[in-house]
């Protein structure tokens, strides 16, 4: 992942981050990340996923190893 604040996630961010949600517990992961970002009026979808990435990778870039902190 990229390190904090340095923009959105590349195309590599995102496979790495399709590839998790096939490990198991990831399609009911995704399933309810879809179904809370359904809540969320359409005009502000593209900023709370924008937000929560930040955020992720605020908290989770720094950890050793860039495995997310799952080690």
């Amino acid at each position: 992942m990229p390190p904090a604040g340095s923009g959105p996630l590349s195309p590599n961010d995102h496979v790495r981050m399709l590839v998790e949600l096939m490990r198991p517990m990831g399609p009911e992961l995704a399933r309810r990340w879809v179904a809370a970002l359904t809540l969320v009026p359409e005009a502000e979808r593209e900023s709370v996923v924008e937000s929560v990435e930040r955020r992720i990778v605020e908290e989770y870039a720094r950890a050793p190893g860039g495995d997310g902190g799952s080690s």
